[in-house]
This record gives C-alpha cells, structure tokens and sequence, in this order.
C-alpha cells in the first residue's frame, strides 16, 4: 500500500513555534513542512483559480520526489453553482491543475451540506471530470451516504472521501482510484481538536485493512498545530 500522509495546508501563523522553528522564515515553511510529510492538501485553491505561476513555484519547490499536492476543487463549481451547468468551471480548474503534472496529487470536490443527494446531478460531475486524475468528492450531506452513490463513484473511478467528523459515522469508505480521509476533528471543535493516540490506532487499523494500493490522509485539525502532531502520530504508527 502506497500512503500519503500529511495536513490540509501549511500556511497556519499558530503553527509557529509548535510545528515550525520560531526562527526559521515564513518563505521556508514549506520546505519544513516537506522535510515531515510526502503530502499536503491546499485549501487556496477551492476559493480561487490558481494562477499558473503559483502552481509552478509550489511544483519547483518540491524537492522530494514522492511529495504531491492534492488541490481543493473550485467553490464556484460546488458551492456557488451547486454543480448546475459545472462543465466551464471544471475545465478551467483542470487546465489550471495540468501545471502540477506528476507532483499533483488528487483533486478533491467538496460538496456544500445543503447539496442534498441528487444521482443526476452526481452523474453528470462524474461525466466532466477528467478520468486521468485521481478525483476525489467530499460529500456533506447525510443522503449521500448509500450504496447506490458509492456505485456510481466506482462506475466512473471516482474516489469517495471518507470523513471524520463530529456529525458522521466514522467509517472507511472506498471508491475509484485510490481511498482518501479527512480528519477534521470530533466533538464540538471540529478543527480545534487534538485525537488521541488510540483514536488514532483505530483509523490506522482500517486504513490498513481498507484494500486501496494507495492512500491518502489529511489532518484539516489545524488549530494549535493538532494536525501536523496528529499526522506525524499516524506515519509513525505505519513505520
């Protein structure tokens, strides 16, 4: 099993002194962060189209050559349009991620919590989305959460985004490609929370025990500097 283990994000101000030196520069942070982990998730892109330079300094700056960058789908897809009439956003986005070529990692579509279960809407997504990325969908919503949905994202190769959260059951759930997990937190924190190493045990077990031939987990608890702790927890766990 190939596994990507890392946070969503490393540009946090708290992480400083916790997770980065206090000395060492913000224009260094990344390169910190990927001396620790062969992955990070970016929320950036989810609230506006990269520009192309970015995507090619993030590329550059990846020295390591198993370290990826999973991108955050447009929100313009998801949340403003809400998948209505997606196909020019969508071909935007990818055109855009075509920049990352091999350090890209996947690109992972979050839908809003008031997009409830509509099979049409989700066939027609999985239609547009380019079959040679590792696409990933967060569903938010509890009517998502059925067989029937699960077979649609195997049909297109479409991966299912497991989620860990106070509001769902807590479960491994994989489709397409590759087997993908969020932990964002549990009880009423949510991202301010810090899980304990035996809850971590038991994602590392169904993790191990999910079939996928590669995986990826982000830590998106990132108040306090819990999710690099967190995450550096799990790798440990695997070694």
């Amino acid at each position: 099993m190939k596994l990507f283990i890392g946070c969503s994000g490393w540009n946090y101000k708290d992480w400083k002194g916790k997770f980065y030196p206090e000395d060492l520069a913000k224009k260094n942070w990344l390169e910190h962060y990927m001396s620790v982990f062969n992955t990070v998730e970016v929320n950036a892109t989810f609230y506006r189209l990269p520009k192309d330079s970015t995507l090619e300094k993030w590329k550059r700056s990846a020295y390591r050559k198993d370290f990826n960058f999973t991108l955050k789908g447009s929100r313009y897809v998801t949340h403003m349009k809400k998948l209505n009439e997606p196909e020019d956003g969508i071909r935007k986005f990818e055109d855009a991620a075509e920049v990352m070529k091999t350090k890209l990692g996947c690109i992972l579509w979050q839908l809003p919590p008031s997009l409830h279960r509509d099979d049409e809407k989700l066939r027609s997504l999985c239609k547009l989305l380019k079959g040679s990325n590792k696409n990933v969908i967060e569903f938010r919503h509890e009517s998502w959460f059925t067989n029937e949905v699960y077979d649609i994202l195997n049909q297109y190769k479409i991966s299912f985004c497991s989620i860990s959260t106070p509001k769902f059951p807590e479960e491994m759930i994989v489709t397409g490609k590759v087997a993908y997990l969020r932990m964002h937190g549990k009880g009423r924190k949510w991202y301010d929370y810090n899980y304990s190493l035996n809850e971590l045990k038991s994602w590392k077990r169904k993790i191990a025990s999910c079939g996928a031939e590669e995986v990826y987990v982000y830590f998106n608890n990132d108040v306090g500097a819990n999710a690099p702790g967190n995450a550096k927890d799990l790798i440990e766990m695997f070694d």
